[in-house]
């Protein structure tokens, strides 16, 4: 499911991006809370394959980690500083390797790599193992295979985004459907593999009030669908992205994190799977933030909202005045769109981006 003036205008972005870009970067890898059946210390790598494919191609308006993938990997470079990223991470029961991509795309990660990927976790020794996948590359034989060479159960995330189909495809052009995230998921049930459904919060073109509707619905829908866990993303403003560019016009800001909090008290009490989020740049101008004097302390609060599932954290905050205003305010005066959603600019006059309409 594509919008040809939306993928068009992306692709246009991401070739200028990819002639600036550097594409080097190395493993990178830390140690964090995380939720399991309690908290738990997780530890994350960051393996920079190739860059994930649909983002060579055009990719998602939000998305510039392709940027930071390597033209070409050098894998016993990588799978030595990976040996080395798992050994400074000795002892975690729960290991998160991300690379940016689709682990499952063989050619983001020969079938070959990927073996030589899960011996060494093997080795590492956590009691479950996280990767992510668009859905498309979440195959029974791909997941039985790994399953059965996987010492650690295996957790599959997935960048579902929202439950939309129409947002996802105007706003956020994935190239994928609600139905493609749901055969998915059921393969990977059949195999036994629970799935994390990943959640974009506010994606371009949606007021406050419609980001933080579209996130609790999303959610609930995910959990119906047989998701065992949520994690909400709030949007971060990346390089080299159709988000970055509407972000200089004045015609994007990422979300509130007072939003944050709200969808999160929402869904832990409408849904039975845990509801996280570690948000990306919290407090600066390019990620979730509020006016600054709360920042820190209502940051500090999803996460340990996150990584303990008690809504304590999240209560007795203050500072929500102006988030409220907004909540009220925003879309005033604009002409809602065909879904709801407000499709005018905030700056430069009102320009309409073309991308919506696909005018």
């Amino acid at each position: 499911m594509i919008n040809p003036a939306l993928d068009g205008l992306i692709r246009e972005i991401r070739a200028k991006g990819l002639e600036r870009a550097g594409r080097k970067a190395k493993t990178v890898s830390w140690r964090e809370r995380d939720y399991l059946d309690g908290t738990v210390e997780a530890g994350v790598v960051i393996m920079p394959t190739r860059g994930c494919s649909w983002g060579l191609r055009s990719g998602c308006s939000m998305c510039g980690y392709v940027y930071d993938s390597p033209a070409v990997v050098d894998w016993d470079a990588l799978l030595g500083d990976f040996t080395h990223a798992l050994e400074e991470l000795d002892g975690v029961p729960y290991l998160k390797v991300f690379n940016s991509g689709s682990f499952f795309d063989e050619r983001e990660v020969p079938p070959e790599m990927r073996d030589r990927i899960i011996g060494l976790v093997n080795q590492a020794g956590p009691r479950r193992l996280q990767v992510e996948s668009r859905p498309e590359f979440v195959t029974p034989e791909v997941l039985g295979e790994t399953v059965d060479a996987l010492d650690a159960e295996l957790e599959v995330g997935i960048g579902l985004e929202t439950a939309s189909d129409y947002i996802r495809t105007h706003c956020i052009n994935k190239g994928f459907s609600l139905e493609d995230f749901e055969r998915a998921l059921g393969s990977c049930q059949d195999t036994g593999a629970p799935v994390k459904a990943y959640l974009l919060v506010k994606p371009p073109f949606l007021t406050e009030r419609e980001a933080v509707e579209d996130a609790v619905a999303s959610a609930r829908t995910a959990c119906e669908m047989g998701a065992s866990r949520v994690s909400f993303n709030p949007m971060n403003v990346q390089r080299g992205t159709l988000v970055e560019a509407l972000w200089r016009r004045g015609e994007y800001r990422p979300p509130w994190l007072w939003s944050i909090v709200e969808i999160l008290k929402r869904t832990a009490g409408e849904v039975e799977v845990p509801v996280l989020c570690h948000p990306t740049a919290a407090g600066k101008a390019r990620g979730a933030h509020n006016c600054g004097t709360c920042d820190r302390e209502i940051a500090g609060a999803v996460v340990e909202f996150s990584v303990t599932q008690d809504i304590k954290h999240l209560e007795g905050l203050e500072c929500r005045e102006m988030w409220q205003d907004v909540l009220e305010l925003e879309g005033l005066g604009q002409t809602p769109g065909p879904m709801g959603f407000y499709v005018r600019g905030r700056g430069n006059g009102g320009n309409r981006w073309p991308v919506i309409s696909g005018k």
